[in-house]
């Protein structure tokens, strides 16, 4: 069975190694495989450095406006993100752009908890970067040069047909994580009757989850938001989405924190976080990570309870 990130990009220790060395003229004492996500590779270097590196076709758009966009936002924002700060360039070794980074300080929330996220100066720390992260003024140059069609995420027809596709492809890892097919059948459905109206331009993170809020795991707050890699300027429900990691009383802290909050936006903040969780869980049980799992079937769970209390 191929699955939708399968990797097509070869890229390997040894060939990020030559690179960083050659091309960042950093010595390399140490690099070990971090993580391997959708779309690009993650090593760590010297203990300190983080190079992520595409592993297929999709994540070089993603890389390529991630260098555009995040040193136009880092200037901007006063929270601590993953800026490029070494930009690799294309060669007959890897013909893809790279980025390296300062490794931010804690763990993925998906590492440091293992259950809804109940901490209220957490919620008010993470909306009121997101606040402010939406604010910031769009420069109308980025519009016209973001690389990829961006609007597929509020595409009703397409990611309610992709959400029927996943469960009917991985119904053993659905019903393993305790969901019944019928009931997710249900839901979808539901969603297929979602209607957005607004046209919103704003810089999002846009792929804002669990394994992408780095925890002062000490103090368990955030310390800063990783992996921009479908950074592009849409509508803020899509990082609103990360609001599933709350428990329902905290979420209500979190969006009267973050503020101006409408109905539209609530649609899109859960309708986003289930379509992104039916991909993620089959995703989470094929990389057989428990904290993925876990957490994978926490926050699908969390947008039904929220799709259910919706009126259509």
């Amino acid at each position: 069975m191929t699955h939708i990130w399968k990797q097509t990009i070869t890229i390997n220790e040894d060939i990020a190694r030559e690179l960083i060395e050659n091309q960042q003229h950093i010595h390399v004492e140490s690099i070990q495989l971090l993580d391997e996500g959708w779309d690009n590779l993650v090593y760590l270097v010297n203990k300190n450095l983080i190079f992520r590196f595409p592993r297929r076709e999709l994540g070089v758009f993603c890389m390529e406006n991630e260098i555009l966009l995040l040193p136009y936002i880092t200037k901007q924002v006063s929270f601590p993100l993953s800026n490029p700060e070494w930009i690799g360039e294309p060669s007959d070794l890897y013909p893809y752009p790279y980025g390296g980074y300062k490794m931010l300080r804690g763990l993925p929330l998906c590492d440091a908890a293992d259950s809804l996220i109940d901490n209220v100066d957490f919620a008010v720390i993470l909306a009121t970067w997101l606040n402010e992260l939406h604010s910031l003024k769009v420069n109308d140059n980025h519009i016209s040069v973001i690389k990829g069609d961006q609007s597929w995420r509020l595409d009703v027809k397409h990611r309610v047909a992709r959400c029927h596709e996943n469960l009917e492809r991985y119904q053993e890892y659905f019903l393993q994580a305790g969901f019944k097919n019928n009931q997710l059948i249900g839901l979808i459905e539901k969603l297929s009757s979602f209607q957005f109206q607004s046209l919103m331009k704003f810089y999002l993170h846009g792929d804002l989850y669990c394994r992408h809020v780095i925890v002062d795991t000490n103090h368990f707050l955030p310390t800063g938001l990783i992996d921009w890699g479908d950074v592009h300027i849409g509508h803020r429900g899509i990082d609103l989405s990360i609001g599933m990691v709350f428990t329902k009383p905290t979420l209500e802290i979190f969006l009267n924190a973050y503020g101006n909050v409408d109905e539209e936006l609530i649609r899109v903040m859960v309708f986003h976080s289930f379509c992104h969780s039916m991909s993620f869980l089959p995703y989470a049980f094929q990389q057989n990570k428990k904290s993925l799992k876990q957490w994978a079937a926490l926050v699908l769970q969390r947008a039904m309870d929220e799709i259910k209390t919706l009126n259509i």
